[in-house]
């Protein structure tokens, strides 16, 4: 429940009452830096934010991620390299998680990142540095000791912010399509007198249930800010497969994939696979929604609202950013939103979808960030005659705890330990392989075996991006992302016959 410290923004509803509908509601840029921030959030950090175990009625599904979820949270970490592997999957880094820091209320309830050296490994010494706790260092020993990251100084000459600015007064319609209220954009007078208008306060509980709805629904402001209108709206979510072209070329990414196909039922019943596809699937988690919504464009995927929300900022102009200052849409964080550093899948199909670059640091004063900032580094004094070297300081490598032995090899293996052997529902539930048998998980699916027909398929980057939209809209997933190859196989065997 919202406590009277919880911040609150104030909203002018424009009102249908005969249809009790928002239809377009004034707000602050301080709210809508709330409402974008929803972009920035990685999908495990949605579905933990949206489900509610104590009372399941009030969770929300999106289509089959919510199983990935609850298959990871199940999994004996031993399924994984180790317990930090889970973990970044069940609570993934945002990628603008500092910006996100600076909103007046933020969703993200992820642990904010920690910097990690080695106690044992003391003075100028450190050369390894990790942001996930439990990591040991090259020495053997945990990273246990935290550090200051030293950051420069805010630049707040041009106003306050964080993805808009808060002097602006934005239009935000009961579809989450936005628009600045300047000339030109303002509601029809004629229109708006034939409304009621509503002054509402919105606080912690409706912004959570504004991300909850703007999942699943065409009209999130209605459902959520008006009385007796919750849970009535019809939920929205689709997208369209897209054939890749004849003769494509295969990626070095491309998983091969064995899938059962139910004769009877013209569906995929299961896939069996190796790590990879594991991996794959689970790194969908560490994905944030924007850069989602962006590489899906093509699919005209519709995720309840979102895809509004994604769509109208290309539309707007006054942005702004707390940490740099003013930017406009071609370097706005939001149209290019990455995956977290060392949260990425290495060996996947989905190319489309990149992880930021992890930063270099240095031991010195403190850990900095971008070297060649001369006037920061000679500031805090660490920097020498010479602009591209910094005295009293070692640079520091960043340990990937995915990584067999944590990162000394410089070989990043995945999520799961190999060698394995994983078979995946329809609706992506995933079962590990390597301590039970084929036999027993067919008999749970009550798959009689002479209905099932075996296929073996390619995933190159146009089936991962199918994969990815069916997992957000569907509870088929596989059938709905991999059953038109089975499809296109048999068709090409017809015409071989035929001919």
């Amino acid at each position: 429940m919202a406590s009277m410290q919880d911040p609150s923004f104030p909203l002018r509803l424009f009102v249908d009452k005969e249809r009790n509908k928002v239809v377009v509601a004034e707000a602050s840029g301080d709210f809508l830096d709330t409402l974008l921030s929803f972009l920035t959030l990685p999908l495990g950090t949605i579905i933990r934010l949206v489900s509610n175990n104590n009372r399941p009625y009030e969770s929300v599904e999106v289509g089959c991620i919510n199983n990935l979820y609850q298959t990871v949270q199940n999994f004996n970490r031993e399924v994984f390299w180790n317990g930090t592997c889970k973990k970044m999957l069940l609570c993934p880094h945002n990628p603008c998680e500092k910006l996100c820091q600076k909103l007046k209320f933020n969703v993200d309830n992820t642990e904010p990142t920690k910097f990690l050296v080695c106690s044992s490994c003391g003075g100028g010494n450190r050369k390894f540095v990790s942001i996930f706790a439990g990591v040991r260092c090259s020495c053997g020993k945990l990273m246990d000791k935290e550090i200051k990251l030293e950051e420069e100084e805010e630049d707040n000459s041009k106003g306050e912010g964080v993805f808009v600015r808060g002097d602006v007064t934005y239009l935000i319609f009961d579809d989450l399509r936005v628009l600045e209220k300047v000339s030109g954009n303002t509601v029809d007078t004629d229109f708006t007198n034939k409304l009621t208008q509503v002054t509402t306060n919105v606080g912690l509980n409706q912004i959570m249930d504004l991300l909850k709805w703007a999942l699943i629904s065409k009209s999130p402001l209605s459902d959520v800010l008006l009385t007796g209108k919750n849970n009535g709206s019809e939920p929205l979510s689709s997208f369209k497969p897209i054939l890749a072209p004849e003769n494509e070329p295969e990626s070095d990414c491309s998983l091969m994939l064995t899938i059962a196909v139910s004769k009877s039922k013209n569906k995929v019943l299961y896939a069996e696979e190796e790590g990879d596809f594991a991996d794959f699937l689970f790194s969908f988690l560490t994905m944030p929604l924007g850069s989602i919504l962006k590489i899906l464009g093509g699919n005209d995927l519709k995720l309840g609202s979102m895809h509004n929300l994604y769509e109208s900022v290309k539309g707007l102009s006054t942005w702004y950013t707390s940490l740099s200052g003013p930017y406009s849409s071609l370097n706005n964080p939001l149209l290019d939103l990455k995956v977290a550093p060392q949260h990425g899948c290495i060996r996947q199909p989905l190319i489309m979808v990149q992880q930021q670059h992890t930063p270099t640091y240095w031991y010195g004063t403190g850990v900095i960030r971008n070297r060649n900032r001369v006037s920061y580094a000679k500031k805090i004094g660490v920097l020498s005659e010479d602009p591209d070297q910094i005295k009293n300081a070692s640079k520091m490598r960043v340990i990937d705890p995915r990584s067999a032995d944590y990162g000394r090899t410089g070989y990043i293996y995945g999520f799961v330990k190999r060698p394995a052997i994983f078979a995946v529902t329809d609706d992506l539930q995933v079962t590990s392989l390597t301590n039970a048998s084929s036999i027993s998980f067919l008999q749970k699916l009550n798959a009689p075996f002479n209905d099932l027909e075996y296929h073996v398929v390619r995933i190159g980057p146009n089936e991962a991006l199918n994969l990815l939209g069916a997992s957000l809209t569907t509870k088929a997933a596989l059938t709905k992302g991999l059953f038109y190859l089975v499809e296109k196989k048999k068709e090409t065997k017809d015409i071989l016959i035929a001919n």
